[in-house]
């Protein structure tokens, strides 16, 4: 199940669009510096957190803070010029996570020029996200969340923050 859910997720990402509609959502979301972010993400990312926007509407609506942080969560995978997770990057990814699990970690380096540069991003694109919705203007929840949206909680949600982050690893891992 989780091959064909991959092979299903590979096809769909290859050729992604965004409708003109989606793009006033995005420019009602965001503060203009995290709007004109967003539109540096590729196209792929962008429809991903796009659909994540619209399940955690669903789930959550009038949560601003929810939708900027969907949107966002993964924008340093290809917000920064040179510095891109590719789709070929991301296949070797999961099928190293599912043969060798550490090793994407392992062969991580935090060096823009190095061919190891794109999974240090792969690891480490939650606090980087994160630095770069602060940058853009973004709310301290909506930081936070963005910082925390690949760290699974061991108990029940216990605050406002955990609701949400919850809410958005849901809706993340459903797309």
């Amino acid at each position: 199940m989780a091959l064909f859910y991959r092979v299903q997720q590979f096809l769909a990402s290859l050729w992604p669009r965004v409708t003109a509609k989606e793009w006033v959502t995005v420019a009602d979301s965001l503060p203009a510096a995290a709007a004109a972010l967003f539109e540096r993400m590729a196209r792929r990312d962008q429809r991903h957190s796009l659909d994540v926007l619209h399940r955690v509407r669903r789930a959550a609506p009038g949560q601003s803070d929810l939708a900027a942080a969907a949107l966002l969560h993964d924008a340093a995978k290809t917000a920064l010029p040179g510095r891109r997770l590719r789709l070929c990057h991301r296949v070797l990814i999961v099928l190293l996570q599912a043969t060798r699990p550490g090793w994407v970690q392992q062969i991580a380096r935090d060096d823009p020029g190095s061919w190891r540069y794109p999974f240090y991003l792969h690891t480490h694109h939650p606090a980087l996200g994160a630095e770069l919705a602060q940058q853009a203007g973004c709310t301290p929840l909506t930081v936070a969340l963005i910082r925390r949206h690949q760290q699974k909680l061991a108990h029940p949600p216990s605050d406002e923050i955990e609701h949400l982050l919850v809410l958005l690893q849901a809706a993340d891992d459903a797309s």
